[in-house]
C-alpha cells in the first residue's frame, strides 16, 4: 500500500520529532547525571541503547542503570506535570475563568510581585 505525499511527510515529520524528542531526553538525563555524579556519566550512545533495551547487556553500571532510570522517570514527571498545567489552563481558558497564561499562573504564585510597570 502506497502512501500520498501528505501521509509520507507526517510519517517524516513524526520521525523526526520522536527522534529529536528522544535525543532530547537523553541530553536532560546526561546534564542531571553530570551534576549528580561528574564522574561517571555515559555517552548519549550508551544511555540510549540502555532505554532502547534495557534487559539486554549494557556498559552501564549498576548506579548508572539506577541513576539514569531516576532521571528518566524525574523527566516523565516533569513533562506530565506540564501537559496537565497545559489541560488545565485550556479547561480554565475555555470556561472563560482564566483569560492569559498570567492570570492561570496568579493564583499558584501569588507573592511574586508582577513585571509590568
Amino acid at each position: 500500500m502506497t502512501m500520498n505525499p501528505f501521509e509520507q511527510s507526517t510519517q517524516q515529520l513524526l520521525r523526526f520529532l520522536t527522534s529529536h524528542a528522544e535525543w532530547e531526553v537523553i541530553d536532560y538525563i546526561r546534564q542531571e547525571m553530570q551534576h549528580d555524579a561528574p564522574d561517571s556519566v555515559p555517552t548519549e550512545e550508551e544511555l540510549f541503547a540502555f532505554f532502547q533495551s534495557p534487559d539486554e547487556p549494557t556498559e552501564l553500571d549498576t548506579y548508572q542503570q539506577m541513576l539514569a532510570t531516576d532521571k528518566l522517570l524525574e523527566y516523565a514527571e516533569i513533562s506530565l506535570r506540564t501537559l496537565c498545567d497545559l489541560i488545565r489552563y485550556q479547561q480554565l481558558k475555555g470556561l472563560g475563568i482564566v483569560h492569559s497564561a498570567k492570570e492561570f499562573i496568579q493564583p499558584f504564585h501569588p507573592n511574586e510581585q508582577e513585571d509590568t510597570p
